[in-house]
């Protein structure tokens, strides 16, 4: 008799920038054409790919119509998905052997799903949306569905990881006046298709992660810091912001400039769950990211990007760069802008 070898699918990922495809252009997966006892399986491997490493189980063993369209906005990654009923499970050893540090928002258009994290459980509606935390485990019992989704980086939500664990599985548009407005926008993008494409797509990503963190500071409440330190905090930002052309900037600096001791200014970043030098960087790159992906500055030498915000070092600029978003500084701008130009 003879035997064949079943060859696991190859699905590719898409990631934060994939140079591979213009900035908001869309990423085409589904389960049609394939033979029906291996439509289920194929989608584990998509979904795996996309979001890490998880169990799913189908309902019959053969048959699975799905299908997935996605699209990398700026920072976040979008995607809609229509799926027939299923169960998906991540397990604690999978979200330790392969974490993601990514949130994800799901706004359910037509179905419905039954989400479990941390100890909590949440039936989803068509109008609801929901986060959850990649890096944890999490249970998800879907009927046939249609929803949108979004993927933000821990990074992008300047509030700390616990804090925001508090909030998953949970709704979202409750007790906040920025939920439905964010809630509105992705069910305005999900109705578009996300469909607008180009340089100016990470804008929409953008403003996702700036309705996100309003909507979770909202949320949360006054828990998030003492008022003070609060405010002070603000007052910082807004002077290194000022001053990130400083490329001898120190924490020393920033303390003096703001009438604290270097120990005092520790404690302040603390308490947001970063450092100071970590906080520099971030926003030096930052900055550096949005001069790269902007057309109108394309012509500029990167290492002339890199030097105005506080990277003398083009090597140590390359490097950070990379580290930060997965990709080298040259190969995002062509990403972001279709524009190629030695430096």
């Amino acid at each position: 008799m003879a035997t064949h070898a079943r060859t696991t699918p190859q699905v590719s990922t898409v990631t934060e920038v994939d140079t591979g495809t213009p900035a908001g252009a869309a990423t085409h997966i589904s389960t049609a054409g394939r033979p029906a006892g291996d439509q289920a399986e194929y989608w584990q491997h998509v979904v795996s790919a996309a979001f890490g490493p998880l169990h799913l189980r189908p309902p019959r063993p053969k048959g699975f119509a799905a299908r997935l369209v996605g699209r990398t906005l700026g920072p976040v990654r979008a995607g809609e998905v229509r799926a027939p009923a299923h169960a998906v499970q991540r397990s604690a050893r999978q979200a330790t052997a392969e974490p993601r540090e990514w949130y994800k928002v799901g706004l359910m258009l037509s179905g419905s799903c039954l989400l479990r994290q941390n100890e909590r459980t949440m039936l989803v509606r068509p109008g609801d949306f929901v986060l959850y935390d990649l890096s944890r485990p999490v249970e998800i019992s879907f009927v046939a569905h249609h929803i949108f989704t979004v993927m933000i980086p821990h990074r992008a939500i300047p509030l700390p990881v616990d804090r925001v664990s508090e909030l998953t599985a949970m709704p979202l548009t409750e007790q906040t006046r920025t939920g439905p407005l964010l809630a509105s926008f992705l069910a305005s993008l999900a109705q578009d298709g996300g469909t607008v494409e180009g340089p100016h797509s990470h804008h929409l990503g953008e403003a996702i992660v700036e309705l996100m963190t309003a909507a979770l500071s909202e949320r949360l409440g006054a828990p998030l810091g003492p008022g003070p330190d609060a405010d002070l905090f603000q007052v910082i930002q807004e002077w290194i912001d000022d001053n990130l052309h400083l490329t001898d900037l120190s924490p020393a600096d920033i303390a003096r400039a703001h009438h604290l001791s270097v120990r005092q200014l520790y404690r302040v970043f603390q308490g947001k769950g970063t450092t100071v030098a970590r906080y520099v960087r971030k926003r030096r790159l930052e900055h550096c990211r949005r001069d790269l992906r902007d057309p109108f500055k394309a012509t500029q030498r990167i290492s002339a990007v890199a030097a105005r915000w506080g990277f003398p070092d083009a090597a140590a600029f390359s490097r950070a760069f990379r580290t930060a978003y997965g990709v080298s500084p040259s190969a995002y701008r062509t990403a972001a802008t279709g524009i190629t130009r030695p430096d």
